[in-house]
């Protein structure tokens, strides 16, 4: 690992990080994304050393705590000064007033409590689709009566350190001459460690939590005993993914809102992850579904009269009760609630992770020693979607016999093509493709992904087989 350290360190000298210094100390208290906190790290770090001294004098005057809000809020009504702050905003347009409402989690800010000038929100996009991480120096605004004081957001700096440079990661990738030692590399920028892996297989099925960050419009299934990570991946690596757990779920928050004629999320990030899926609660289930058995389908979906696409991928996460080393239950998908058991819904999945089958996460597991930073790895992830040499490449390569189901076909394809994007980001050709380690990093697993989803609707649905197509490479 100490190699791999510092190929890392020679390769990326000005986007790794010490991971082992976010996760001790100050940092560990703080529930920041990795994003902000490798930033920090980055900032405050020398030689592996920390300076404690100055990362807290940060933290006190810029990235306060929930605890501290009553007092910022304090400072602002009653210093009537300026104050910026590093945090996430959000802006909610408001059709009945024309007002635009400002949101801070952090402070506790929602509602009409928070305002923005419409020239800054029309200088600052990201804060209308889903809210975003910056510098935002904020003021109270005294209303035109008494009880009409509002926290007014008058300057916001993107939070953004890092552009993506794939050129730069292409390059880098060449130097790994061993696949594995690649796989390493990713699992590391995951922030675990790759010796907590009991083989390559293990990896890449961690690894498959990625192919919804690179892909657009791969629907993916994972169901998994508590305690193996898959909320932290979906919720903390990227900027560009929206984590749902629990709460409630309604058709407008996910599509369209008709009342306030505004896009749902799923048109705002790269991808949707339902957590706790068992907990979730639909306001109204059967029309959640519906909208999303079409969505899933095509990318478009229609509300009323407003018909909208969007190409964010779309992932059920849940428990599932283990015997021993497997599901007490063979029909794994009696994990989801009843309404999701529809075989015509769960068709138009494309895969499905045995979290089952990944070790669970211990004080060991987590990421020792360099890696590159959250930041820089979420920009390379989300720039990578919108590559399409790997859909062309893989197109060329697969032979799919013409009898084969094309919801079969278009998930291998999607997933396969997913593993490239994350494995082999360096390839730009046919001509350089090496098969034997397509077909092992790939195709196989990719096959793999799309045969448990086809066993399971042989189980519920009598209609469906458990037959695959026998989709094979054109090359040798």
């Amino acid at each position: 690992m100490d190699i791999l350290n510092d190929k890392i360190r020679e390769l990326f000298p000005g986007e790794c990080v010490n991971k082992g210094l976010s996760k001790s100390g100050i940092l560990s208290t703080r529930a920041l994304p990795s994003f902000v906190s490798d930033w920090l790290i980055s900032k405050y770090a020398e030689a592996d050393e920390l300076d404690s001294v100055s990362l807290q004098r940060f933290l006190s005057q810029y990235l306060p705590d929930k605890s501290k809000a009553d007092q910022i809020k304090h400072q602002l009504i009653s210093e009537r000064k300026a104050i910026k702050i590093l945090a996430k905003f959000s802006v909610e347009p408001d059709i009945k007033t024309g007002e635009e409402w400002l949101e801070i989690p952090i402070l506790d800010i929602k509602g009409k409590e928070g305002c923005i000038s419409p020239t800054l929100a029309s200088e600052s996009l990201e804060l209308l689709n889903g809210g975003m991480w910056g510098i935002g120096e904020l003021i109270w605004k005294e209303g035109p009566k008494k009880g009409n004081g509002k926290i007014e957001l008058i300057s916001f700096k993107p939070f953004k350190p890092y552009s993506a440079d794939l050129g730069y990661y292409r390059e880098a990738r060449k130097h790994f001459n061993d696949v594995s030692e690649w796989i390493d590399f990713l699992i590391k920028s995951m922030e675990y460690d790759p010796r907590s892996f009991d083989s390559v297989s293990q990896k890449l099925k961690m690894i498959s939590r990625l192919l919804p960050f690179v892909e657009p419009r791969i629907n993916l299934i994972e169901l998994a005993p508590k305690g193996t990570g898959k909320s932290y991946v979906f919720g903390r690596l990227s900027k560009y993914g929206w984590l749902i757990s629990g709460g409630s779920v309604s058709r407008a928050q996910l599509f369209y809102d008709i009342a306030r004629k505004r896009r749902g999320i799923i048109t705002r990030f790269d991808y949707i992850a339902l957590d706790e899926i068992q907990t979730i609660k639909f306001s109204n289930p059967e029309e959640v579904v519906g909208a999303l058995k079409g969505y899933l389908e095509s990318g478009e979906y229609k509300i009323g009269a407003y018909h909208g696409e969007a190409d964010a991928s779309f992932v059920l996460l849940g428990n599932i009760s283990i015997s021993g080393k497997e599901p007490r239950n063979a029909i794994y998908t009696k994990s989801l609630p009843k309404f999701m058991q529809e075989s015509a819904f769960l068709d138009r999945f494309h895969g499905f992770i045995e979290g089952w089958k990944l070790p669970r996460i211990k004080e060991g597991s987590v990421v020792k020693g360099y890696a590159i930073n959250s930041e820089f790895f979420s920009e390379i992830l989300h720039e990578l979607r919108s590559d399409m040499i790997p859909n062309s490449i893989v197109s060329s390569i697969i032979y799919v016999p013409k009898d084969s189901d094309k919801r079969d076909a278009t998930a291998i394809k999607r997933v396969a093509t997913g593993y490239f994007k994350l494995i082999f980001p360096d390839i730009r050709s046919v001509d350089e493709v090496n098969i034997e380690l397509f077909r092992t990093y790939c195709l196989n697993p990719a096959i793999e992904m799309r045969r448990i989803i086809r066993k399971q609707l042989s189980l519920i649905d009598e209609e469906y087989s458990d037959e695959m197509p026998e989709i094979r490479l054109l090359i040798s």
